[in-house]
């Protein structure tokens, strides 16, 4: 038996899997009409964030490819409609041969592409569960421990606050992320960019670190710094990092973008 079948299933949280723990009352569920080639792709989406449950990873690990969802028989649409509802999230992949993992870009809401990848949401999941006939799941109370995902908090406003999220610096595939979102890749070498991301990723990413780059004959340690700074915010995917001297000319300081929070697509 799937285990998406399994009643009262206990979810996790990560990732852009966001919201807080879902009530719907039955007036809520009842303006939910879905029509059957909808309600026909839940046991797909629900299947992938089971997946991502039992082998302890990131949602997006198991994102569903819309070409999936378009063989069961969604129209754009469809997609449109299950986003502006808030029952599903998109996002782009940008995976490149070679990588050992999957990658993905914040795009726009309602316009898709073929590389274009959705996961329910905790929203999304209550209500494919209801329409399923399947009950309620406890959304979150598993959320395994992970201080580069996002917790389960949502703040009055609509945004999500990923004051807990930590970047990731993956040195092979030479990208740097936030939340899962793309910051930055590197097509070439960038030794002294790759050695500040290095030293953050080694030392768990604390808000400052003293200037780790190895001290070149002829060149002033404080001037390189500076413009290996400048040259971090430049060419990013998404400008949700920036980084910053720390005064001294001695210290690099990260900080996260526009309030320390990321909007959602929650209506």
């Amino acid at each position: 038996m799937p285990p998406y079948l399994t009643k009262n299933q206990d979810y996790r949280n990560n990732d852009d899997f966001l919201g807080e723990n879902m009530t719907l009352d039955k007036d809520e569920l009842r303006r939910f009409v879905i029509p059957r080639r909808i309600r026909d792709s839940f046991p797909l989406l629900l299947e992938g964030i089971d997946y991502a449950m039992q082998t302890g990873s990131d949602v997006w690990d198991f994102a569903v490819e819309i070409r999936s969802l378009t063989a069961l028989g969604l129209v754009p649409n469809d997609f449109r409609w299950l986003v502006r509802s808030g029952l599903i999230v998109q996002r782009r992949e940008v995976t490149r041969e070679g990588d050992h993992g999957r990658a993905f870009q914040a795009v726009g809401d309602i316009t898709f592409s073929e590389k274009s990848c959705f996961v329910l949401t905790n929203k999304g999941i209550f209500v494919a569960r209801d329409k399923m006939g399947l009950g309620s799941p406890n959304a979150c109370s598993a959320f395994a421990s992970d201080d580069r995902h996002l917790n389960c908090d949502q703040s009055k406003s609509g945004m999500v606050d990923i004051a807990i999220a930590k970047p990731n610096w993956d040195s092979q595939r030479r990208v740097l992320l936030l939340n899962g979102i793309v910051v930055k890749y590197f097509k070439w070498a960038a030794e002294n960019q790759e050695a500040i991301l290095f030293a953050l990723e080694e030392e768990g990413w604390p808000q400052r670190i003293d200037d780790p780059l190895r001290p070149t004959h002829g060149q002033d340690p404080k001037r390189r710094l500076s413009d290996t700074i400048k040259c971090l915010n430049r060419k990013q995917e998404n400008s949700i990092l920036h980084f910053r001297g720390d005064g001294t000319g001695e210290g690099v300081v990260w900080e996260r973008c526009n309030g320390l929070a990321i909007e959602t697509m929650y209506t």
